[in-house]
């Protein structure tokens, strides 16, 4: 028997090792990550199995296989939504048409867009437009704890779920990790319908890597709340240890919600295996602005986060501003804002002055040094913590999402924006940013070689910062 240990643990070991390493050669989008992965899998498979059981995996292959068993419903849902909106469907263009294809759904007009950029204004009024709720509500965030917020969002569901009206929600169990079980029983025995995203259970084990970072409250049908805020108080805040807090939501009105809705019936049905029961309805047309759901995951054929934003700085023709408070881009990415900052286009990007995160703070000291060489001007944001994640595409382009510019936005977790093309809404986040500048300072890169040295080794993990 201890014969048979001494030979056998060895070869199950590079046996894995070589299978992780076919995988990692069949999944590749970069020659320079799939190279890493398969040497460190064939010559290290002791220290590289375990990590790229973790991280390595590029394909969230669970949600694919929901999706299709269920492709045929998902399908046909995509093709009444486009006959519901066949008035609000707006033939694609040379921006809109990729983004179409990526995203499957086309631009939407006829909606009303409302920009939020504080916790108080965001949730105030999400929960007043959920209690004039009449027949549903879904609410999904990466984040949602039991504290003071947590539980006013909690009374004001259960109040609706009382009424009678279908409430649905959706959190991701790695980023609200540690919520109460009393809580929830609170929100399931009043009738709400709760889930968890991606359960880390073991037939899910080598899926933990991927998270749901999407925020989204879908309201009736025709109305809907998305962005960077979570349901914490610290996006009032009123965390001590972070002070200011500095976050951007927007309120989207009209045909387009359908589109958000879809989106939360895609991940419902993976966390659950079942379609919620909402209405399909055309809503009213609400305004005169167009918007597309952007909406990137890993389960996607292409990687389409990195190719949504790829897509938009290379179509910049004068201006490209970005607001995100995680700067490690992948290299694609990288490649477009060095490309515009190089052709004239005015690329400024908006940094946190203060960093929750270290690693990624020192990580992103390398881009920052060569973009500036590039033309690209970063500023740092001094009142606080600087969370929004918004961009802004010449004068008529604008997207406020959830995703970061970092590599596990673009390529790894499910997020959720809204594309908007309107110069009026255009230059309300224009007027919005001039107002974040004006509180923020050039940024400064420390050029001390040790720090400079320290960076480069930390943009090396990158693909899992």
């Amino acid at each position: 028997m201890e014969a048979f240990a001494w030979w056998i643990w060895p070869l199950l070991l590079y046996t894995g090792g070589l299978l992780a390493a076919a995988d990692a050669l069949w999944q590749g989008r970069t020659a320079q990550g799939t190279a890493a992965w398969v040497l460190a899998l064939l010559l290290m498979p002791l220290a590289a199995l375990p990590i790229y059981l973790l991280f390595g995996t590029r394909r969230f292959r669970g949600y694919r296989r929901a999706r299709r068993r269920k492709d045929t419903h998902l399908a046909q849902r995509q093709r009444d939504i486009r006959n519901i909106l066949s008035a609000a469907v707006l033939a694609p263009d040379a921006v809109t048409l990729p983004l179409q294809r990526l995203f499957r759904i086309p631009m939407l007009s006829g909606n009303s867009t409302e920009l939020l950029i504080n916790g108080h204004d965001t949730f105030n009024a999400i929960l007043n437009s959920i209690r004039t709720a009449r027949h549903t509500v879904c609410v999904q965030f990466y984040t949602f704890r039991d504290d003071a917020l947590g539980q006013c969002f909690a009374d004001v569901l259960c109040e609706k779920a009382a009424e009678g009206v279908r409430i649905y929600l959706l959190y991701d169990e790695i980023g609200s990790g540690g919520l109460n079980k009393n809580f929830l029983r609170r929100m399931t025995e009043a009738g709400i319908v709760v889930s968890r995203f991606n359960p880390i259970k073991l037939r899910n084990r080598t899926n933990i890597n991927f998270r749901n970072h999407r925020k989204l409250v879908v309201i009736d049908d025709h109305t809907t709340f998305l962005g960077g805020h979570n349901v914490g108080v610290e996006y009032l805040g009123k965390d001590p240890d972070i002070g200011h807090w500095r976050d951007t939501h927007v309120r989207v009105c009209g045909p387009a919600s359908l589109a958000f809705q879809l989106s939360f019936s895609e991940d419902w049905l993976w966390a659950t295996g079942d379609a919620p029961e909402l209405r399909w309805q055309a809503p009213q047309m609400m305004g005169t602005r167009r918007v597309m759901c952007i909406n990137p995951s890993p389960a996607d054929y292409y990687d389409s986060g990195s190719l949504f934003f790829t897509h938009m700085i290379n179509s910049a023709t004068r201006r490209c501003w970005l607001v995100s408070p995680y700067f490690v881009p992948d290299q694609t990415v990288y490649a477009a804002l060095q490309l515009a900052g190089l052709r004239g286009v005015d690329v400024r990007i908006i940094l946190p002055g203060i960093s929750d995160n270290w690693m990624v703070e020192q990580a992103n000291r390398s881009y920052v040094a060569s973009l500036q060489k590039a033309q690209v001007k970063f500023y740092t944001y001094q009142p606080g913590f600087l969370h929004q994640k918004v961009m802004l595409i010449d004068d008529e382009w604008s997207c406020v999402s959830s995703a970061n510019l970092d590599n596990r936005s673009l390529r790894i977790n499910f997020e959720l924006g809204a594309l908007v093309q309107d110069k009026q809404f255009a230059q309300e986040v224009e007027a919005m940013l001039l107002e974040d500048l004006n509180q923020c300072e050039p940024t400064h890169v420390d050029d001390r070689w040790w720090k400079q040295l320290l960076a480069r080794l930390l943009r090396l993990l990158a693909p899992v910062l």
